[in-house]
């Protein structure tokens, strides 16, 4: 019985021990059938590996295509709400990966990174740089801040994605690439009459702002000159003053005067093409077009030389952005050309093209840069990269939570809060521990009677971007003291009289574009986190 079960046993395990055809037809088909149970086997498993590895990437292009509107990908200029860096800190601290809170107008996360311990900011104040020639004595001063804020999400938010997801795809031709630029909310989007209305009202504006942001448009419109432009030395000659409105600029820069004209109309929403400041609007970017030389700058910079190239480039970057009129958009890719070429190699700019970099100059730069992305302007991504490296040369300490004027200066607030807009504008977010101590900085020097209103111009900035408690203490101070502080009386009714530091050096167009575009401040730019 043993050795007849272990016959029975080879015969159907030993294909070669088998005898008879039946035998072995048997065999071949049972070998068949086993070999197509094993192919379809691993078949089934591949498919089931393909689903499983299928389904996540499923999911992220269902968000990508929540984020543009029709599952296109980033990085084209229409990618709303990355909340990604564009590159280190100097320290090695990176970016990159955040997570936080969701913005309720795109249900994307504003970045958020996990913070260090926040460490009170020490800067040295100096005198602030500005269109008078700066100077870099120092005067010690110390700050230290108290307030540790947690941002609640703002009632209307709007993420502004980084500069690189705002980069054009030089693959596309120029009408693809400005109906990118088109579908992006981006920077611009509270300005139109019913957002600037809402964003008032939710992010500390009031009637009394709105009503100073209308008077001061109205002071500007009247001294305008009939060919288009402002002037800064001379506008107490234009249109009916007569000599009757004080505190002219030192400067000469009409370039920079017509900047600076227009830019407050742009920023509460009026435009060439709409509003009631139309022919205003018009006639001051006209003359800008007209003045603009073959290489891309403007040839009533004068003095202001790269200060006044990038104020006029503002100007005509957030026209083309906020209308895509055709007229606007190489003029405006022009100015943004000479400004590459002008930048330092440190990654700076100052009055003339290729000298090493100042704070205070370079922050124009940043914001036209900024502007012309938003358009869907070309901008080499490399640009950004070295004003990082710039603004890493004149920090006052490692974190990077003051600024000075130059390397090797003393540090100042005005610098400071200039450098720090910098820095949210090349893609550092909330948590960054240099912006948390430079907040805390900002809050310790607060506005003041007689203040700079360049000083108090850069700082809204910051906080309004920064937002919570910080702002909410930062804000009522600044609105209440520029209305308190508007003309009243006569033909300067209307219109800021220059304050502190170099306010003098710009004179009252000056001081009202600058005090105008504070009071601007809550849908001038959306917010970053």
């Amino acid at each position: 019985m043993n050795q007849q079960g272990g016959a029975d046993i080879n015969e159907e395990t030993n294909p070669q021990l088998l005898s008879g055809e039946g035998s072995a037809e048997q065999f071949r088909t049972r070998v068949s059938i086993g070999t197509l149970v094993g192919v379809m086997t691993c078949l089934l498993f591949a498919g089931l590996l393909m689903l499983v590895s299928w389904l996540p990437d499923r999911q992220r292009a269902s968000l990508a295509g929540s984020i543009d509107g029709s599952g296109a990908d980033a990085g084209t200029g229409n990618a709303v709400g990355v909340g990604t860096s564009s590159s280190d800190d100097a320290s090695g601290d990176n970016d990159r990966t955040v997570a936080g809170e969701m913005d309720p107008s795109t249900g994307v996360s504003a970045g958020r990174d996990s913070p260090d311990s926040g460490v009170d900011a020490k800067t040295e104040d100096s005198g602030n740089a500005d269109l008078d020639a700066a100077n870099d004595d120092a005067v010690a001063a110390k700050g230290t801040g108290t307030v540790d804020a947690e941002k609640p999400s703002p009632q209307f938010s709007f993420t502004v994605p980084p500069l690189e997801q705002l980069q054009p795809d030089p693959s596309q031709d120029d009408g693809a690439r400005d109906a990118a630029a088109a579908r992006s909310p981006g920077m611009f989007a509270g300005r139109d009459a019913e957002q600037r209305k809402k964003l008032a009202e939710s992010d500390g504006g009031n009637a009394a702002s709105e009503s100073a942001v209308e008077r001061g448009l109205k002071w500007l419109a009247d001294h305008q000159d009939k060919d288009g432009h402002w002037s800064l030395h001379e506008f107490h000659t234009a249109g009916e003053c007569n000599g009757r409105c004080s505190s002219p600029g030192h400067v000469s820069s009409d370039a920079a005067g017509t900047g600076f004209g227009l830019l407050p109309f742009l920023g509460a929403g009026y435009t060439h093409q709409s509003g009631k400041y139309k022919k205003t609007v018009k006639t001051g970017l006209d003359w800008l077009i007209a003045d603009q030389t073959k290489e891309g700058t403007f040839r009533h910079c004068e003095g202001g030389a790269l200060y006044a190239h990038g104020i006029a480039s503002i100007a005509l970057c957030e026209a083309w952005a906020m209308t895509k009129d055709p007229k606007l958009k190489q003029p405006a890719q022009r100015s943004i050309d000479y400004m590459i070429k002008a930048q330092h190699a440190g990654g700076g700019w100052r009055y003339q093209p290729g000298q090493a970099g100042d704070t205070s100059v370079t922050g124009w730069q940043v914001i036209a840069l900024r502007s012309a992305q938003q358009g869907g302007l070309q901008v080499p991504k490399g640009v950004m990269t070295k004003v990082s490296a710039f603004l890493d040369s004149v920090q006052t300490d490692k974190k990077g939570s003051g600024y000075r004027y130059m390397p090797g200066g003393g540090g100042s607030d005005a610098m400071t809060a200039e450098g720090l807009l910098c820095r949210i504008y090349t893609s550092w977010n909330s948590k960054r521990p240099g912006l948390e101590a430079g907040v805390r900085y900002l809050l310790s020097h607060p506005p003041q009677s007689g203040g700079e209103l360049y000083y108090w111009y850069y700082a809204t900035q910051v906080l309004h971007h920064y937002g919570g408690e910080p702002w909410e203490e930062w804000n009522p101070v600044m609105r209440d003291l520029l209305i308190d502080s508007q003309s009243t009386e006569g033909h300067e009714s209307g219109s800021w009289a220059p304050q502190g530091g170099h306010d003098g050096a710009g004179g009252r167009v000056y001081a009202t574009s600058l005090s105008l575009l504070t009071l601007e401040v809550y849908y001038r730019h959306k917010r970053m986190f």
